[in-house]
């Protein structure tokens, strides 16, 4: 797809089983201030609804007179894939990720894009990090995506760089898809100084029961633990250009995300599964281990987590029993 186009922004939303909440998304989306309606384009990529979504989307799409709403309808393969797609389908100078059970007010975009110059590559509206100046990719990473700013809305992407840098969600990824795709855009931007961090309270994020996060265990919450690990391997690529900190904070993220498996495998009751069960633990286990090796890791822990580690350490059955009842799991 040629990046040459009339569009400023492509707003992607990945859609999957949400009839109840993306009409409100999509309409939100198109009722933005302060910028011409043909400046915006919005790409439902409908990944294999069964619940309505699907027809939804078209309708959606034939409702808005001006044309602004593309669809894509593929097999079930995943928000990343759906992701994927709609970065390969979008002609804007710049994308905008939103969910599809979520919403923006109407002053997103035009908030983001009065900050985005042309040497302007991403706009990020985050309550973690404020500066009067733009930043570089390393201190994004350090700075913002370390300190729990791993979701990609709320952002405003330069998507030629996107392109040119080849960075893709990770297929197949159900938790830590983001935090992945951040760190890679990030490290593709390397020392330029090209990303702004404003106030944030545009995007309107909605708790989703039915999230990878939300659901009953089964073996895609590893992903949890495996995305830290790789998070950790891509930094230390470019380790030089980062503090000690920086991987204390990626130590302490490995064993806080290995104990909410724990808590996991802990509470599921009557519907465990043994073998699930064990690899877990294996990995919990490994990631606790590898973790603490990282100095200041386990000083960086809060409080309360430091006595869950020391407990784990001592044993992980206990751990797990203890941790049932204090829930109250069967």
């Amino acid at each position: 797809m040629s990046l040459d186009s009339n569009k400023t922004i492509s707003m992607i939303i990945p859609v999957y089983q949400a009839k109840d909440t993306l009409k409100r998304c999509v309409l939100s989306c198109l009722n933005q201030k302060n910028l011409d309606p043909g400046e915006i384009e919005i790409i439902l990529v409908d990944d294999g609804s069964t619940d309505g979504s699907d027809i939804l989307c078209d309708e959606l799409a034939a409702g808005d007179e001006l044309g602004r709403i593309k669809v894509k309808h593929t097999d079930n393969g995943g928000v990343s894939r759906a992701r994927n797609i709609g970065i390969d389908e979008a002609t804007g100078r710049f994308v905008v990720f939103v969910d599809a059970d979520d919403a923006v007010t109407e002053g997103l975009l035009s908030n983001m894009i009065k900050f985005a110059d042309e040497s302007t590559l991403l706009v990020d509206e985050t309550d973690n990090y404020s500066a009067t100046r733009k930043i570089n990719g390393y201190q994004y990473i350090e700075n913002v995506i370390l300190h729990e700013n791993t979701h990609v809305w709320g952002k405003l992407f330069d998507r030629a760089s996107i392109m040119e840098g080849g960075v893709r969600f990770i297929e197949g990824l159900t938790i830590g898809e983001d935090l992945l795709f951040l760190v890679d855009y990030a490290l593709y931007l390397e020392k330029r100084y090209s990303i702004r961090c404003i106030a944030d309270g545009d995007y309107i994020y909605s708790e989703n029961e039915n999230s990878a996060m939300n659901r009953a265990f089964k073996k895609s919450y590893l992903d949890q633990i495996k995305c830290w690990r790789l998070a950790e391997d891509k930094l230390k690529e470019a380790k030089e250009y980062f503090s000690p900190y920086a991987f204390v904070s990626v130590a302490v993220s490995q064993i806080l995300t290995a104990l909410l498996v724990a808590g996991k495998v802990a509470t599921q009751g009557d519907l465990r599964d043994e073998k699930l069960d064990k690899e877990a633990m294996k990995l919990v286990n490994e990631q606790i281990g590898h973790a603490l090796k990282t100095r200041g890791a386990f000083a960086g822990l809060p409080i309360g987590h430091k006595m869950k580690v020391m407990m784990f350490r001592i044993s992980p059955d206990l751990y797990l029993n203890m941790y049932a009842r204090h829930k109250g799991a069967k």
